[in-house]
């Protein structure tokens, strides 16, 4: 398993869409305690543009001893899924829940966008990811979260 940690490619200030897209094309699979990311738009869109692969933990107050631990026990789990994805070519990707006694689920299927919840500095990180893959990114007049 080789991890890259956010800060070693991000400022603290770049947006989760983007983040999400970039992995998401790179071959990464992007880990996070933040479960949050699946109420809004431009994350999940962001995801499916890019066919991303995103883990999160299913709590956020825990040490990261503890998520650690939590992922190393999830792990197996966790490459049998990856393993059976990378013989697909199309909708490979994944939003698996990783528990912190060590359990693990997946939560959604090649998941597409769905909420309409989206942060003004998020939909521009979206922007972003939009002219990327050439695609119009249109928001309606006076939409925020």
């Amino acid at each position: 398993m080789d991890i890259t940690i956010h800060d070693d490619l991000y400022k603290q200030t770049e947006r989760d869409p983007w983040i999400f897209y970039e992995c998401g094309k790179a071959g990464f699979v992007v880990l996070t305690s933040d479960t949050e990311f699946m109420k809004s738009f431009t994350h999940m869109a962001a995801i499916a543009v890019a066919q991303t692969t995103v883990l999160a933990f299913s709590n956020n107050n825990y040490k990261s001893e503890v998520r650690g631990d939590a992922l190393l026990k999830a792990l197996p789990r966790i490459n049998v899924e990856l393993s059976k994805r990378k013989r697909r070519r199309k909708n490979n990707y994944f939003i698996g829940i990783i528990g912190m006694n060590g359990t693990f689920a997946i939560k959604a299927e090649a998941p597409l966008p769905h909420r309409k919840r989206c942060d003004l500095l998020d939909w521009e990180s979206y922007e972003r990811v939009c002219a990327m893959e050439g695609i119009l990114a249109f928001r309606a007049h006076g939409t925020s979260e």
